[in-house]
């Protein structure tokens, strides 16, 4: 099947095919078993993607609250997200039953479509609306609006387009079709605009953009363009109607301050859930997918314009965006706690602005957003992950979404994360192959080989094998700008490469190999802001943290000032896994502010990425700790909330 409409733009920087790449060692250990246990296994089939599927048979989402109108859960996200991330498996393992499964699944699903071609887990087609705020504080007691039904439509529709692509089933791209036919239609039939339904200021809605514009290549149907069309134009408002997103991203202005501040407890209506980040970052994924279409500079200015805002306002010290799934300034606090999906579509939004224009500072938010937040949401055992990972104490799950046992918003997506750092992880342009990151990997362009061996966590030694390659073209060794002293061993002679950029190196033949020994001296980073705590009465205390069951308990929060030390790409962390004691994890004792040094000494470990003891030497004192990396230091399911830190 391929499309009918070529791009206007066509990407700077291409990934290879992900049948060609394979993620090795330790980080490929854990994508293998998360792979296994939650997409290919027997379990995840016949259990996990079963119940997924059932949600369309029962159509429980808008029924659960029993209130009418405006309610709603978002189970039916869960088989789009499923299928999407299984077709993206399939792919990278060549794997022929899961092929099976996908299209058997498919179809099962599909004997659920009305006639108008209405599918979807809620009953009522017409429930697409926000609840009334008075109705959702009297069955609620807070200002949640809940209704998700075009949340879940774009998923399935979008689960549909893919599983139509990977099969070459036209007859399945037609039931597809049928899903935005149908949705256009009710639009029009309640005289609505797409911005108004559904919650976050109508971004849950608008995301559908990106599959939209899918299904538009692949039929050459104008009508689905003009669609597009008309939901950006929403968001370049003269008159500042939310979102807004075009407007609100060339702004300036931080994306916290886009709408009026979101609380839950109180009475008023004041913008709940407008700033919610997942929902943001889905937009722009979709009007990066338009300027593709369009070629509209101003599209990609607006998307280039939010990732600014995001790392000078919203990136935290996990390497995510957000806090506690909200744009909330962010980098002002010294705790973190983010949601895996927030994690992934960060990711996605430097992957994607990467591809455009190949800028390195794209792959180095990639980078430490994939090596910290991203593996730390994913257990270590491969059956499930987190839904907040946080800066210390524990991290936190929530099991059985929407009444569910096995399905969550954010453990269905995780393998589209893997997938997507495998296809970052080196790529070619016209000029030469990007060698963007250096974890273990094997990755074949045709008959072109490039292997990155082990020791870029480890020791900062590196060798690159390569075969079979293009001589007329030239490599481009991404530099991370942590490296300040980066030597490269190439054809005979050395090289000091300049950190934050690429070193750009001719092929001279096509069989040879590199060495690159990156500088992973341990950096103390003092916290340099001023020091805040979050506020009694704001929304994320009153969910989250005094919140029965909340993840973020407050006595494992940082209580003042504090450091946190990199090394190389990874953040490190005192842990119970490696010894830690408790006492002196929460003690409160800091080198913040006392210009402390530090060094490492690698310990021999199991299952972990990095383990060493780091000494921090101060004007008045010596002290070391054991420390490990950060997405290790509890990837897994605990009780215990005072398990880890990453604060010394």
């Amino acid at each position: 099947m391929e499309p009918q409409v070529k791009y206007k733009v066509e990407n700077k920087i291409f990934a290879p095919e992900l049948k060609n790449v394979e993620l090795q060692r330790e980080i490929g250990k854990r994508v293998d078993r998360f792979i296994y246990e939650r997409v290919s296994g027997e379990f995840a089939r016949k259990e996990i993607l079963k119940e997924a599927e059932n949600a369309f048979r029962d159509q429980f989402d808008d029924e659960l609250y029993d209130v009418g109108n405006g309610f709603g859960n978002w189970a039916g996200e869960f088989w789009g997200k499923l299928i999407i991330s299984a077709v993206q498996v399939c792919k990278m393992k060549r794997d022929p039953k899961l092929r099976e499964t996908i299209r058997q699944s498919t179809y099962r699903i599909l004997q659920y479509q009305d006639a108008d071609g209405y599918l979807n887990t809620y009953r009522d087609y017409r429930n697409i609306m926000p609840a009334n705020p008075e109705d959702a504080m009297k069955y609620l007691g807070w200002l949640g609006e809940p209704n998700y039904s075009i949340w879940c439509q774009k998923y399935t529709f979008w689960g549909l387009l893919e599983a139509a692509m990977l099969l070459d089933d036209t007859h399945i791209l037609t039931c597809a079709e049928k899903i935005a036919e149908q949705l256009m239609s009710v639009l029009d039939e309640l005289q609505v605009r797409l911005k108004d339904a559904g919650i976050c200021e109508g971004m849950c809605a608008c995301s559908i953009l990106k599959p939209l514009l899918i299904l538009y290549r692949f039929t050459g149907k104008e009508k689905y363009l003009a669609f597009a069309r008309d939901i950006a134009a929403e968001w370049d408002r003269e008159d500042g109607e939310a979102p807004n997103l075009i407007r609100n991203a060339l702004s300036g202005k931080p994306v916290a301050q886009w709408y009026p501040t979101a609380k839950v407890y109180p009475t008023e209506k004041t913008g709940m859930w407008s700033s919610k980040a997942y929902e943001t970052m889905s937009c722009y994924e979709g009007l990066c997918e338009l300027y593709r279409i369009d070629g509209n500079e101003r599209y990609l200015e607006a998307v280039k314009g939010l990732y600014e805002l995001l790392v000078q306002y919203e990136q935290n010290i996990l390497g995510s965006v957000g806090y506690c799934e909200m744009f909330f300034n962010a980098s002002a606090y010294p705790d973190a706690a983010t949601e895996i999906c927030d994690v992934i579509h960060w990711m996605r939004l430097c992957y994607e602005l990467f591809c455009l224009t190949g800028e390195h500072q794209y792959m180095e938010s990639f980078e430490k957003a994939f090596v910290n937040a991203f593996l730390a949401g994913m257990h270590q055992d491969g059956k499930y992950g987190a839904f907040f990972i946080r800066s210390s104490g524990r991290h936190w799950l929530a099991e059985g979404h929407c009444t569910t046992k096995y399905q969550h918003c954010c453990v269905n997506n995780i393998p589209r994360g893997f997938c997507n750092a495998a296809e970052a992880a080196i790529m070619k342009s016209s000029e030469g192959y990007y060698i963007n990151s250096y974890i273990p990997a094997r990755v074949q362009f045709g008959e072109s080989v490039i292997w990155v061996k082990d020791g870029y966590i480890d020791s900062g030694a590196v060798t690159v094998h390569f075969r079979n390659l293009d001589v007329n073209r030239h490599l481009f060794l991404r530099i991370p700008e942590w490296s300040k002293e980066t030597l490269v061993r190439y054809m005979g002679n050395e090289f000091s490469a300049q950190a934050g950029s690429y070193l750009k190196l001719p092929i001279e033949k096509p069989d040879f190999f590199l060495q690159i020994r990156f500088d992973i001296t341990p950096r103390v980073l003092d916290f340099n802001g001023e020091f805040r705590v979050l506020p009694e009465d704001d929304y994320h205390i009153k969910r989250w943290i005094d919140n029965i069951g909340g993840p973020c308990d407050r006595g494992a929060m940082v209580p003042h000032p504090m450091s946190t030390v990199r090394r190389g790409p990874i953040i490190l962390a005192r842990s119970k896994r490696v010894g830690a004691k408790e006492d002196a994890m929460f003690s409160g004792n800091t080198v913040w502010g006392q210009n402390a040094a530090a060094s490492a000494v690698m310990i021999r470990h199991d299952n972990l990425l990095c383990v060493c003891d780091v000494t921090f030497q101060t004007d008045s004192e010596s002290v070391t700790y054991r420390m490990c990396d950060y997405a290790s230091a509890a990837n897994r399911d605990l009780e215990d909330p005072r398990y880890f830190t990453v604060f010394v």
